[in-house]
């Protein structure tokens, strides 16, 4: 039995299936570049957050706050003491840092308080977080984040998106 037309394709069907294909790829590429940004933030507060947690356990056992995130674990002094955990985020998307926090208007050592930071644009990261804001935590709980990356102000909190 002969078919009146042949099996396949003709280029032009060919060539409209590509340009959907095309336009769907142009609408769903920058959700998901979107999505796997906001995705990659929590590398940042899941880092801040256990930082925070061992910040805590060392006040418990030497009653200030540790000054170095990196290194061996030593009490040190209120102004020497290192944590022991690594400077980067589990991801390695941001880098970590300490500072002693002033919680009270006449306290800046690490006996008083302390603020960790997580910056995307550190070295040592990974670049896919580029200029999109720091994260902090401080010894009170206090989550925020510099949404604008204009580094000055932490305008939103981590649950702002």
């Amino acid at each position: 039995m002969r078919y009146k037309y042949p099996l396949g394709f003709t280029l032009v069907e060919l060539m409209i299936t590509v340009v959907i294909i095309g336009i769907l790829a142009a609408i769903a590429y920058p959700n998901y570049r979107n999505y796997m940004t906001q995705t990659r933030r929590s590398d940042a507060q899941i880092a801040l957050t256990q930082a925070a947690n061992q910040q805590e356990r060392f006040f418990t056992e030497f009653n200030w706050y540790a000054a170095t995130l990196a290194g061996t674990r030593s009490a040190g002094t209120s102004t020497t003491g290192v944590l022991g955990i690594s400077a980067t985020s589990p991801e390695r998307h941001y880098t970590l840092s300490v500072a002693a926090g002033n919680i009270a208007a006449t306290c800046t050592a690490f006996t008083c308080g302390y603020t960790l930071t997580a910056d995307p644009n550190g070295a040592g990261t990974t670049g896919q977080q580029n200029n999109d804001g720091k994260f902090r935590i401080d010894s009170t709980g206090v989550k925020e984040w510099d949404k604008d990356n204009n580094n000055t102000t932490y305008e939103a909190k981590w649950t702002d998106k």
